[in-house]
């Protein structure tokens, strides 16, 4: 579930997801989709690997490792490929489509308020654009 929460001068989103890896996808889905890339026809597909020193750093780290990739390929990405997700490292591929161009411009993802927590089997966090 992705709920967009008014903030003065960035973004918010309130992330929850069942699992830790359908976290990460709805991350990715609410970054992409904020960003509103005008999509080409011509599939994208990147390899990314990840290590961080906590869960939270990881999910920021990757965030920004697929922003980063989105504006240096033209590429917009909206799913996601786990080779593995572990505590503090993963291996993926984002998949996706070529972008003409992107709406909004997202900086980073920030990580102020972030904390990845999981409470009665549901995984959840805020997330801050940084536009």
């Amino acid at each position: 579930m992705i709920e967009a929460i008014a903030h003065t001068a960035d973004v918010r989103f309130r992330i929850s997801a069942s699992s830790l890896d359908n976290l990460f996808s709805e991350g990715l889905r609410a970054l992409t989709g904020f960003m509103n890339p005008y999509w080409l026809r011509a599939s994208a597909s990147v390899e990314i690997e990840i290590e961080a020193r906590d869960r939270t750093s990881l999910l920021i780290d990757f965030l920004n490792e697929a922003l980063t990739k989105s504006h240096v390929r033209r590429e917009a990405y909206d799913t996601i490929e786990f080779h593995s997700l572990e505590e503090t490292s993963l291996r993926a591929t984002l998949h996706g489509a070529a972008a003409e161009s992107f709406e909004e411009d997202v900086k980073a993802v920030t990580y102020h308020e972030a904390e990845l927590v999981q409470q009665d089997g549901v995984w959840s966090t805020m997330l801050v654009l940084d536009i």
